[in-house]
């Protein structure tokens, strides 16, 4: 969230918008191989879509870049709050995660 890739997306107009998922999943992944290591393990791939779908739909829904919706819901948090969250209308995980980060 804090990489030029993020960056680039949060822009008006970058045509990696238009790349395919895996792409840009691969273009992270590279940048960051040792945040996607945990001490449980390295993520699922799902959870991880998951994380990046919400953190794109949150820029396009609110207009926050990823830094700020990074402060707000970090990877930790995120990948804790999965399996309640994943099933839900992507608004209402985004306004949960906002309420989380308001509690802290």
């Amino acid at each position: 969230m804090h990489s030029d890739t993020a960056k680039a997306l949060d822009s008006e107009y970058n045509r990696l918008q238009w790349a395919g998922e895996e792409y840009l999943l691969e273009e992270v992944a590279s940048a960051a191989v040792d945040l996607l290591t945990t001490a449980n393990g390295i993520y699922d791939k799902d959870i991880l879509y998951w994380i990046g779908y919400i953190y794109r739909y949150w820029h396009y829904y609110n207009g926050e870049d990823s830094t700020k919706i990074y402060t707000q819901s970090p990877v930790e948090t995120m990948k804790r709050n999965y399996m309640i969250f994943h099933t839900m209308d992507p608004v209402l995980a985004i306004e949960d995660l906002k309420e989380i980060h308001n509690q802290q």
